[in-house]
């Protein structure tokens, strides 16, 4: 009986010194090391993924989809929120120049939309690709007002700007699932 108390002493030691040096993930975890990789949209990052209740569950699938949601919603409204600022230019050449933003508002939302097809079926490096191509194609619009009449509407940018920060998180997200 002495020789089963010594070896299960060392298996509670053994079992303590796990715990200590190698502790389990707290919840919040994932969600600050994912939004660690973002220092200049942490605070969006963080309020995205902890605003939604699914994000308890800690999974790499279910912060892809919350992402995806966030950046899908903001999309969404990205095309015709550019178009009312259109209207508003008096500018020819800035209007010109934003009626090519509205083209690349509603391409990225294309890719996007293609980018959860690819999540669903599980085809992370895809998705993450098609993310990228909609970022990609979001920045084109900014690189248009580098020229004079160089005139970008500030609402314009921080549009963009949010619109490519959401997608970066399901970029971020998908690219530890591949």
């Amino acid at each position: 009986m002495a020789f089963s108390l010594d070896i299960s002493y060392i298996h509670v030691l053994f079992l303590a010194f796990l715990t200590i040096f190698f502790p389990l993930p707290t919840k919040g975890d994932l969600i600050d090391d994912v939004c660690a990789q973002m220092p200049d949209n942490k605070p969006l990052c963080l309020d995205t993924l902890r605003a939604d209740p699914r994000s308890n569950t800690q999974n790499f699938q279910v912060l892809a989809q919350i992402s995806f949601d966030a950046a899908m919603k903001d999309a969404s409204g990205l095309p015709p929120f550019v178009e009312s600022l259109q209207i508003s230019v008096r500018d020819s050449g800035v209007k010109e120049r934003i009626s090519g933003c509205v083209r690349n508002a509603e391409n990225a939302l294309g890719s996007i939309t293609q980018a959860k097809q690819f999540l669903e079926s599980r085809r992370y490096g895809i998705a993450y690709e098609n993310a990228r191509l909609a970022n990609n194609t979001l920045s084109i619009c900014g690189h248009t007002f580098l020229t004079p009449p160089a005139i970008e509407p500030l609402e314009l940018k921080q549009a963009f700007d949010r619109s490519e920060a959401l997608i970066s998180i399901f970029m971020v997200v998908t690219r530890h699932m591949f």
